[in-house]
């Protein structure tokens, strides 16, 4: 039975689909750049804290300069370096920022040096830029559906998550980046797959489910290479930046990872659309989002493991992967929601032939997720995980149906065949 016979769509219905969601979608992408402008020229002023634009980046461009300056212990202590970016950055801060510590692996510092020398402006309009035109390459590369790559690249770039990211100065482009070029690598250049998607290291929440994937493909050569990337990755800054900031880093990180600290509860982990802030926000429960979020990520990995098993095209399994990212992170924010705008508009080019209603709502679905963030102010916020999970179910939902009426068929051929 094709989806044709399931869900008949004529002609001139194909046409009008896109019609009926596509001012919205616009409407949303336009509220996104304005918050882009609010943020350079007035800020506070349009949407919720864009106090200035690139305050995250403030974190990571002072963490970079601290650590060549022989400052690196300022990393320590979230108070101590919230006040020395209050300091080195009032020149570009509407108002003091709140509590903004520095909790990434020192890894990220290598990927950071090279910027390090433009200042804080110049490195944060360069690794924007950078980032981007990385994304836009990668999506071009390797596409399933090479005559839908143009609007795959505007759709993801005028999104709203994108705008967001540019105006916080975050890091989706770059993660987005490395996991559509590792993907679509890995039929044909195993190795060279597993090198690019082990830097994403440089972010663990976004590398939990790589495992997962080359495993359920058997695809031992580029899981090795990961490791070797990774591994090299840590190395490196080991050499640079000394054994210490490591040494101090990881108990850190697993006492973030379980403790209990408010204000790091709040600037970690409640501030984003995670399955843990959204169900913390809901419920007033640490201890039934922290279930929530081992069960979402435990989802995420039986989607992907199905995914990379199943009888996809490369770019669907990329798409669930994507999704289903988000779903495991412990943290995501809006900006994170640009791996959700690559998944729905890959998901949107494969049905470019027979789109439907549901294929469309879920895509303005993508759209909305940033711009109902943070959770903590937009109640409607607090249900983003379900996009997430309506957007993973509908990419497999045709593969694991008919592999289940192979299944169901089987006896019969058997018994034929006998």
């Amino acid at each position: 039975m094709t989806d044709a016979t399931i869900s008949p769509i004529h002609a001139d219905e194909r046409r009008r689909l896109p019609l009926t969601f596509l001012p919205a979608a616009i409407l949303l992408s336009l509220y996104g750049w304005v918050i882009v402008g609010s943020a350079a020229l007035k800020p506070d002023f349009f949407g919720l804290n864009h106090i200035a634009p690139g305050t995250d980046w403030m974190v990571f461009y002072g963490a970079i300069r601290s650590v060549l300056d022989g400052h690196w212990m300022l990393l320590t202590d979230g108070d101590r370096f919230t006040s020395f970016l209050n300091a080195t950055m009032r020149d570009h801060l509407s108002v003091p920022l709140e509590f903004r510590p520095w909790f990434y692996p020192p890894s990220f510092l290598v990927l950071l040096a090279p910027f390090a020398k433009l200042g804080f402006t110049g490195s944060y309009i360069a690794f924007q830029i950078f980032s981007a035109a990385l994304l836009a390459l990668a999506l071009r590369t390797n596409a399933d559906e090479p005559r839908a790559t143009r609007l795959v690249i505007l759709a993801v770039l005028a999104s709203p998550a994108a705008s967001i990211n540019i105006t916080d100065g975050q890091l989706a482009f770059l993660i987005a980046a490395l996991l559509v070029f590792g993907v679509r690598l890995l039929p044909h250049r195993p190795v060279a797959a597993g090198l690019v998607l082990g830097l994403l290291t440089f972010k663990p929440q976004f590398a939990l489910l790589l495992p997962i994937a080359l495993l359920a493909q058997s695809q031992w050569r580029a899981l090795a290479a990961v490791a070797i990337s990774a591994l090299s990755l840590a190395l490196s800054s080991a050499l640079v930046f000394g054994v210490d900031i490591w040494l101090w880093w990881i108990p850190a990180a697993a006492d973030h990872l379980t403790g209990s600290d408010p204000k790091w509860i709040a600037t970690g982990r409640i501030w984003g659309h995670s399955v843990f802030a959204c169900v913390a926000l809901l419920t007033d429960s640490l201890k039934a989002a922290s279930a929530m979020q081992v069960a979402a990520t435990i989802a995420g990995a039986a989607s992907v493991a199905a995914a990379f098993r199943l009888d996809l095209r490369t770019d669907e399994r990329l798409a669930v992967l994507l999704a289903a990212t988000i779903l495991a992170a412990p943290h995501s924010g809006p900006y994170d929601a640009v791996l959700l705008a690559v998944a729905a508009a890959l998901w949107l080019a494969r049905q470019a032939d027979r789109p439907r209603w549901r294929d469309w709502l879920m895509a303005l679905g993508v759209w909305l997720v940033p711009v109902m963030s943070p959770a903590v102010y937009i109640p409607a916020g607090r249900y983003a995980p379900l996009v997430t999970i309506a957007l993973i179910v509908l990419i497999l939902q045709r593969p694991t149906m008919t592999a289940l009426n192979r299944f169901q068929n089987r006896p019969a051929a058997a018994a034929q065949s006998a």
